[in-house]
């Protein structure tokens, strides 16, 4: 059985962006330092390129304002404000 995999972004104080996936149930892989938000867009599209190509669906959540983030069926990619001011 394929196992899902969940991805976020994180927006750095410095500017940059951090890009993880975590294969269910424990397994984590990191990007550090992407230049763009576009840049770590690209990323995860290819990533899902790649998973969906061996049946593991790359999950993708768009919260709305409000709803709980905590439910892994809702938590795939999100974008993380690391709370530096906007």
């Amino acid at each position: 059985m394929a196992r899902r995999v969940f991805c976020r972004i994180v927006d750095r104080p410095d500017g940059l962006f951090d890009v993880t996936a975590t294969i269910e149930p424990d397994k984590t892989f990191r990007r550090e330092g992407v230049a763009s938000l576009a840049e770590a867009e690209r990323w995860i599209e290819g990533l899902r390129t790649l998973m969906t190509a061996l049946g593991a669906p790359v999950l993708r959540a768009d919260i709305a304002e409000g709803e709980a983030a905590d439910d892994p069926a809702r938590a795939g990619t999100e974008r993380l404000d690391s709370g530096a001011g906007s």
